[in-house]
């Protein structure tokens, strides 16, 4: 990873006479602290408009792998008096406040008082991050189509084999958003690749949990699909392992209690992740662990009916020794592996599992001695309590049908014991679904946009499409019962 600072801040503090000023760095995976208190902050200031912990700014590693450049963010951190950034206040008070993605020239200031400006500038080119993704001409056209509700960034924070990750924003909120985007040109628009594109977009469309990552919107064009989503401020949790090299246990016991939250709410839906790792989990809020974590691209997704999910899906490092039996079907339980193996890479930290990669279980006296192998090197005062222990060996067991169910797992004792730890959890939980909104998905959630003219909006096109979404909406609303599930 680049050590080369990312961005810098200059602030000026024009109540004293002269004003004074100074500046402070951005650094990768790095978090300044803002405030009135010398001891609780990286950054003090004694002018008491500020208060003792008034805002953050951190910087994100989204893909380091393939240099796209990180994201800075700020946040408010509680503070009396609020923190605004060019102009528009972001956060003030107790409650949990939203990041706002910084970008370059924005001015922070404390409030209502701008006599203490924070002002952030991009140091690109002082770092070794690059990326070569860029929309083509012609998805430059077709982004014009929806420019009204969503503007496409030049900006990547991604890619993977499906898709180019763009940095968007909401025309109506001001947001920050997220569009994949999907080149299907390549394809015929009835080929496997497209209707698995479609499928991510509906299925999500249809899930609605603090634990689940939210669509805002989809569109398709003859040779795109773009797909609009909630910015997950926090990175993920690989980008989370870069930035604190290892977690400890409790913190580690907080996040599975939430992916399991999530996992057990899809699979009440009959629907199995099939990709769950650290780079599909992603910090809703800021790259610490209390706040909101959510369960992302399910591209690789199934719903398991009366038969079993037979494609071989999913990322070898988590998927299930039933995956590599040819012509053995699977089910659910594939996400509780996937669990177990996301619980040991937590706790082992920014190291790979050792010779998982080239490790084909064949019985579960080889998944009990690989697991003992793990432990043992972890040691009996090491990373992980029994209780932890005992729940990653019961979500790997070799046999699918002796794997908790996500109801069972999240009870575990390993999550919810000693009883002042629960009540910490439970609360903290709360607070997470309390900042959480339900989405507002329009129908139908796929927008076909083949029959509109490049960059204009003639002959009903998406005016139409509006009104017969407005219609719809109420056939979208789920029920509160099915919005917070497990």
């Amino acid at each position: 990873m680049s050590s080369s600072p990312i961005g810098k801040v200059a602030w000026e503090d024009r109540s004293k006479d002269p004003p004074n000023g100074g500046l402070f760095l951005i650094f990768p995976n790095k978090t300044v602290l803002v405030g009135r208190d010398e001891n609780r902050n990286h950054v003090a200031f004694a002018d008491l408009v500020v208060s003792r912990c008034h805002l953050e700014i951190f910087s994100v590693v989204v893909d380091e792998q393939y240099g796209h450049p990180p994201l800075v963010f700020v946040r408010d951190r509680g503070s009396s008096n609020g923190t605004a950034v060019n102009g528009q206040l972001i956060g003030r008070g107790a409650g949990l406040s939203p990041s706002r993605l910084l970008e370059d020239g924005d001015t922070i200031t404390v409030g209502a008082h701008p006599h203490l400006r924070l002002g952030y500038t991009l140091l690109m080119n002082s770092c070794n991050w690059r990326h070569s993704y860029a929309l083509t001409q012609l998805q430059r056209r077709e982004i014009e189509m929806f420019k009204d509700r969503y503007v496409v960034t030049d900006r990547t924070i991604g890619d993977g084999a499906h898709a180019i990750v763009f940095l968007a924003a909401d025309v109506e909120t001001g947001q920050h958003v997220v569009c994949k985007v999907h080149d299907i040109s390549r394809y015929s628009r009835t080929s496997k690749e497209v209707e698995r594109i479609r499928q991510e977009a509906s299925l999500l469309s249809t899930l609605d949990h603090p634990n689940i990552l939210p669509i805002k919107a989809a569109f398709e064009t003859e040779q795109t699909i773009y797909v609009i989503t909630e910015l997950a401020t926090g990175g993920d949790l690989y980008s989370l392992l870069l930035r604190y090299n290892k977690l400890n246990e409790w913190a580690i016991r907080s996040i599975m209690r939430q992916v399991l939250r999530g996992v057990a709410y899809i699979h009440s839906k009959g629907v199995a992740h099939r990709d769950i790792k650290l780079e599909n989990i992603l910090c809703g809020v800021t790259p610490q662990v209390p706040y909101r974590i959510m369960l992302s691209d399910f591209g690789d997704s199934g719903i398991a009916g009366p038969g079993r999910l037979k494609s071989k899906v999913g990322t070898r490092f988590y998927r299930p020794p039933e995956c590599d039996v040819p012509n053995q079907g699977h089910g659910l339980s594939v996400d509780i592996w996937a669990v177990g193996m996301l619980s040991l890479q937590l706790i082992l930290g920014y190291e790979e599992l050792p010779g998982l990669d080239s490790v084909v279980f064949k019985s579960q006296g080889e998944v009990d001695t690989y697991l003992s192998t793990i432990f043992a090197v972890l040691g009996p005062q090491g990373s992980i309590s029994e209780a932890g222990q005992s729940f990653i060996c019961g979500c790997l067991a070799y046999d699918s049908n002796r794997r908790p169910t996500a109801r069972q797992a999240f009870y575990h004792r390993w999550l919810q014991n000693p009883e002042s730890d629960r009540k910490m959890f439970k609360r903290l939980e709360a607070d997470n679904a309390i900042s959480w909104k339900p989405q507002q998905v329009k129908f139908p959630v796929i927008e076909d946009l083949t029959t509109m003219p490049l960059g204009g909006d003639e002959g009903g096109g998406i005016a139409s499409k509006r009104q017969m979404a407005l219609q719809a909406k109420k056939a979208c609303q789920h029920s509160a019962a099915n919005r917070i599930g497990a």
